[in-house]
């Protein structure tokens, strides 16, 4: 048994896989993690590739809390060469999170569990934690150990429609298409978009006086670690040209939340973008004698799906048992009619907004008339979730075209929706 500390103890879990890697004696390598990002797969991507030309490769990774990156996974579906690349996603508020590593023989069996991903954090610099077993599996106890771990890793590699999906290229772009992974361009843009809360001002010594501001205790310190291992001159060239085409390419993601506003993150979102359509902003009927449309700004369904949590969709909603009861065949992932009343809302002022979910409709909606008014055809809708600490629940903004605003935002409104012009993002 060994026990693996980092960033200051040797080895390091990044050393370790590497080591293994390079070892002739194992047959397979068969891993589980959380994030996958290139800051890590950097390290081990070339070995990899060397590994699965002779050796079995079965790696399974999780794309919640946008965590793992295009380029990652990119690096590892080259790596892996003739193995497998598996993706798992739990569409509800439940992470796939572990980080195992398995590397076996005929004979013998390693086995690495902690909290180190497959990020240059979590590989090197991160303060990381892990046990490392040698398992003999001529031993009946080590062998049914083995045996248990196989089974679960084999429990998160095999593909199973809206569940887990073998990675492919084609995939990948799916993924990104539907905001689940992001490029390191972007990532890197909304890390730095997250602003410090401001300090807050002490009151005037007498009327009349401006107040002073009250600098908050410095509590930490930055500490100096190891740095991860260098690598070859051809890996940091590959590396650095795909990174400045991708800068090139995506402008600044950052959207900062006005000031005094304490924003809320849900499965790693604090925004939703939006481009409107007609149905959003338009009037509906405007024949004499039929009905203004209901003021209703509609949600795509697959928004709704892809976070419901950032909605608070469906815990904190109330079922329309009348409706329910007259429509029994109308359900949508087994959910009635809902409404969740007097939400409120920032849109200038604080307003009372309803939020609205029917099976029978081909969106969700949030209904309020200076809402539906605040836009045009074309124009991004942008609605923060922030803390209720604020009197409020969700900050909206309209960005205009041509905007700076909307400069900012319309590259991370990345999720077309099927026929239509509408498109959304999380960030």
């Amino acid at each position: 048994m060994q026990f693996i500390t980092q960033p200051f103890g040797e080895p390091r879990l990044g050393e370790l896989l590497r080591e293994h890697l390079a070892d002739p004696q194992w047959t397979g390598f068969r891993a589980a993690v959380a994030f996958v990002k290139r800051s890590g797969t950097q390290y081990i991507r070339d070995v990899l590739r060397d590994f699965s030309a002779r050796a079995q490769v079965q790696i399974s990774v999780g794309v919640d809390l946008c965590g793992t990156s295009r380029e990652g996974l990119t690096d590892l579906l080259a790596a892996a060469g003739n193995g497998n690349v598996f993706v798992y996603r739990n569409n509800g508020p439940n992470t796939f999170h572990p980080k195992v590593y398995l590397f076996k023989s005929a004979k013998r069996a390693d086995v690495i569990v902690g909290s180190g991903n497959m990020t240059g954090g979590g590989l090197f610099t991160n303060y990381e934690a892990s046990m490392a077993a040698a398992l003999d599996l001529a031993d009946a106890k080590d062998a049914a150990f083995f045996q248990a771990i196989e089974a679960t890793l084999d429990s998160w590699a095999q593909p199973q429609p809206g569940l887990c999906y073998t990675v492919t290229a084609d995939l990948i772009e799916q993924l990104a298409a539907a905001g689940l992974v992001r490029s390191e361009v972007e990532l890197a843009a909304m890390q730095q978009a997250r602003t410090p809360v401001q300090p807050p001002a002490a009151a005037p010594l007498t009327a009349g006086e401006p107040p002073l501001v009250v600098t908050p205790q410095t509590l930490f310190v930055t500490v100096p670690v190891p740095r991860p291992p260098t690598i070859t001159a051809r890996q940091a060239e590959a590396v650095q040209s795909e990174v400045a085409a991708e800068a090139a390419e995506l402008p600044s993601a950052a959207a900062l939340p006005p000031p005094g506003i304490v924003p809320a993150a849900v499965s790693g979102a604090s925004c939703f973008v939006m481009t409107l359509q007609n149905t959003d902003v338009g009037s509906g009927q405007t024949t004499q004698g039929t009905s203004r449309r209901s003021p209703e700004v509609f949600i795509p369904l697959a928004a709704l799906d892809q976070n419901p949590g950032f909605w608070n969709f469906p815990g904190e909603f109330t079922a329309d048992v009348g409706w329910n009861n007259t429509h029994p065949q109308n359900r949508r992932n087994g959910l009635g009619k809902m409404d969740r009343m007097n939400v409120p809302m920032r849109i200038g002022t604080v307003q009372s907004v309803r939020m609205f979910f029917n099976p029978r409709k081909g969106d969700f909606r949030l209904g309020n008339e200076a809402l539906r008014s605040s836009g045009s055809v074309g124009d991004i809708l942008l609605v923060r979730r922030v803390d209720p600490i604020n009197g409020f629940e969700y900050d909206i903004q309209v960005a205009p075209q041509g905007a700076p605003l909307f400069q900012q935002l319309e590259p991370l409104c990345t999720t077309q929706v099927p026929n239509s012009q509408k498109r959304f993002g999380y960030f």
